[in-house]
């Protein structure tokens, strides 16, 4: 059996921040609308406990093992934490958790989520992740942040009093106006703290978003041009390096031993349940996803489907394991990969694995791909290649 994650949506933001292009939705915009009652909470999570109990009986997962729990959004340090904890426990019932089940809960460095953190642990969240994208507080402003450098700072001292011994941080870096020497102390001031994980990644413009409306007007300024960028990414490699952070994906770094295991089994396409507004999953070759309004959601919630497709087909499924997996620094073994797809890499993408390590952007060593440093770099284009 492949392992199997689950993934847990809470949709609900204070603010819709003008680059995230996650299915998420001001609470108080979808309050005004009537898309939600005062008991938003309490009826969100009864509509995840009926999907997770539809889902466990339709893919027949009753027992099976469940190894990692990711509360995403949104910002699931917003639901209360009763909440969680009653669909935790309905989780719990539902599935057979692995005695050191990784349960990972995504929070914002407000004081109000920083209150709950102590709840949240005693509801079984044993990893946290904080949103701190940057401790300046007027980029903080640019990028339609509600909280300031020092909440970020005091959000980490609340975890480590709460009991979490497992907290990542997360870090943007390419926000407009930001110098080499502002995203430095953005570094410097994380690891003055001292989490386990550290999420380090560029700013995106993605289609959709605030960000992308403002710049196709040309009101979006300041973004660094690219020798700026890479030489923000090639600061963030040295000095967390430097610190004992190993990166061992695009844009993740870790202490030894406390890299994210829910995202790794995404990035080696084991099976995943997402629950939830919005929500993907691949289980058994079959990617599904959901209603993405929260209302629209709760409603169907013993159906929520809203497509599916089969990804078993072996080229596929060889290039999604390529797309995914090339993203960890180790890459993936080919031999691996052609048992589990059912295919040969070889055959299928060959002559594009030929052109990628002329080009230097993929390394090959003893059956294993990677992305060269050249590679990592242009990431995006290279992966983009497999699908």
């Amino acid at each position: 059996m492949k392992p199997l994650s689950l993934y847990v949506h809470i949709p609900f933001c204070i603010v819709k921040c003008g680059y995230c292009d996650f299915n998420s939705y001001a609470l108080d915009t979808l309050l005004e609308k009537g898309h939600a009652g005062e008991d938003w909470a309490r009826r969100y999570g009864d509509a995840l406990m009926a999907e997770t109990k539809s889902r466990a009986e339709q893919f027949s997962l009753n027992g099976r093992e469940v190894g990692t729990i990711f509360f995403g959004g949104g910002t699931p340090s917003l639901f209360p934490a009763e909440e969680t904890r009653r669909v935790l426990d309905f989780i719990a019932a539902s599935f057979d958790l692995a005695p050191d089940c990784e349960i990972t809960l995504e929070a914002n460095p407000g004081a109000a989520e920083a209150e709950r953190f102590g709840a949240l642990r005693e509801a079984g969240v044993n990893r946290i992740s904080i949103g701190v994208q940057t401790f300046d507080d007027e980029a903080l402003g640019r990028l339609d942040r509600v909280h300031t450098g020092d909440d970020a700072e005091r959000a980490f001292r609340a975890a480590r009093a709460a009991g979490f011994a497992n907290v990542s941080l997360d870090l943007m870096f390419g926000i407009p106006f930001q110098t080499i020497e502002a995203a430095t102390q953005d570094i410097e001031r994380a690891l003055d703290l001292g989490p386990e994980h550290l999420s380090a990644y560029e700013l995106t413009i993605e289609p959709g978003t605030a960000f992308h409306a403002r710049q196709a007007r040309g009101e979006l300024g300041g973004l660094p041009d690219e020798d700026t960028a890479l030489r923000m990414w090639e600061l963030r490699d040295s000095a967390l390096s430097a610190a004992g952070y190993e990166r061992y994906e695009i844009s993740n770094f870790a202490k030894p031993g406390f890299a994210c295991r829910h995202n790794l089994n995404y990035w080696r396409r084991g099976d995943y349940l997402g629950l939830g507004a919005g929500a993907h999953s691949l289980v058994e070759g079959e990617r599904f996803w959901n209603h993405a309004r929260p209302d629209v959601y709760a409603k169907n919630a013993s159906d929520p489907t809203a497509g599916k497709e089969h990804v078993d087909e072996p080229e596929k499924a060889l290039g999604e394991a390529l797309m995914l997996g090339l993203r960890v620094k180790e890459g993936v073994s080919l031999m691996r990969i052609a048992r589990e797809c059912g295919a040969d890499p070889d055959d299928a993408f060959g002559e594009l694995f030929r052109d990628l390590e002329t080009s230097g952007l993929l390394a090959r060593e003893n059956g294993h791909l990677r992305l060269s440093d050249k590679g990592t770099l242009l990431a995006n284009q290279v992966l983009a290649k497999f699908l």
